[in-house]
């Protein structure tokens, strides 16, 4: 990868639905900690354990690159959550989103959010196919990949996890309606 590519791939910004995604930096690491560091984020995800500092930088080390994006979510200049694909291989990632509180649950921001990135992730990156492992407990995010297009994959969910298949076809068919009205909003 040449240092151009990788300046630009570190300064990448979409601008989408009155959304601004901008692409995590070594400076908003901290900020990034707290938020997953937070009751209400921890207990949605995967990982529960504490994030030390240095846990924090080891994986920015391990995920600034170009097979991972990482985006910080701007709505009216105000930083409200990350989502990002991971671990591109094939024209497939792992999608995953989180607020950075229950301030944002239940408004327009997470489906702003979705749709600037899921078309990003469509249209520029050429993915063919978003994965997502949902916590079953989480009644919101199965809600919300479903109408995604979201498609369960039995033989790859267990009793805790719930593992879905979005593929481009299916989330352009199932978000129809929601494009149109955000397109309406300000």
């Amino acid at each position: 990868m040449t240092y151009y590519k990788l300046i630009k791939q570190q300064n990448l910004q979409i601008n989408k639905f009155n959304i601004t995604l901008r692409r995590v930096s070594f400076n908003d690491l901290e900020l990034l900690r707290g938020w997953r560091n937070s009751d209400y984020v921890n207990k949605r995800m995967v990982f529960t354990e504490f994030i030390t500092k240095e846990m924090q930088e080891k994986w920015f080390e391990s995920i600034n690159n170009d097979f991972n994006y990482y985006f910080i979510a701007e709505f009216n200049n105000e930083s409200v959550g990350v989502i990002n694909i991971k671990n591109i291989n094939n024209n497939v990632g792992e999608g995953a989103i989180y607020l950075a509180s229950d301030k944002f649950e239940n408004t327009h921001i997470v489906a702003r959010m979705v749709l600037c990135f899921n078309d990003y992730v469509f249209d520029e990156l050429k993915l063919d196919l978003i994965c997502s492992h949902v916590r079953r407990d989480n009644a919101k995010a199965i809600s919300s990949t479903i109408g995604q297009g979201g498609i369960e994959d039995k033989e790859k969910s267990t009793p805790e996890y719930i593992y879905f298949k979005i593929k481009r076809e299916n989330y352009i068919n199932k978000t129809i309606k929601l494009r149109n009205i955000l397109n309406k909003l300000k």
